[in-house]
């Protein structure tokens, strides 16, 4: 009795891991990239770092990767698990996905630049502010 409820203990106490997808594993990967540059841009700007700041540093990064972590909704021995235990297909999925997202990142980028910049001339084959003042009998002048 004693070990058919140490067993059930065993079996139910084991965190259940689910599967987490290849693109799910690029999206993580990627939003885990931007915040950690943005933390080693942060960084950057003191030039050489102190060994505090060198702690510093890396208990944000490792704050941050959690937060991307949590914002998805998987735990630490999910990702871990998920990471460790991709196939060569997966992995293959996960750079192809990555690559995907950083192509349509800037895109967008490019497409938000040309916006801001870019101006729409109509052109028609006849000039509508003459047609009008015509109508109207203007733009007759002198004769």
């Amino acid at each position: 009795m004693k070990t058919l409820l140490a067993a059930l203990l065993l079996v139910f106490a084991l965190p259940v891991f689910a599967d987490v997808s290849p693109e799910e594993v690029a999206n993580i990967q990627t939003e885990q990239a931007k915040a950690t540059q943005a933390i080693d841009d942060k960084y950057a700007a003191k030039g050489k770092l102190s060994a505090a700041d060198l702690r510093a540093m890396s208990k944000e990064k490792a704050a941050a990767e959690r937060s991307v972590l949590d914002a998805h909704g998987v735990k630490a021995g999910e990702w871990v698990k998920a990471s460790s235990k991709m196939s060569a297909d997966d992995r293959a999925k996960v750079e192809a996905t990555k690559k995907a997202l950083t192509a349509k990142e800037e895109a967008a980028k490019k497409g938000a630049e040309k916006g801001s910049k870019e101006v729409v001339i109509e052109k028609s084959e006849v000039n509508e502010a003459a047609e009008m003042d015509k109508k109207m009998g203007l733009g007759a002048g002198k004769r």
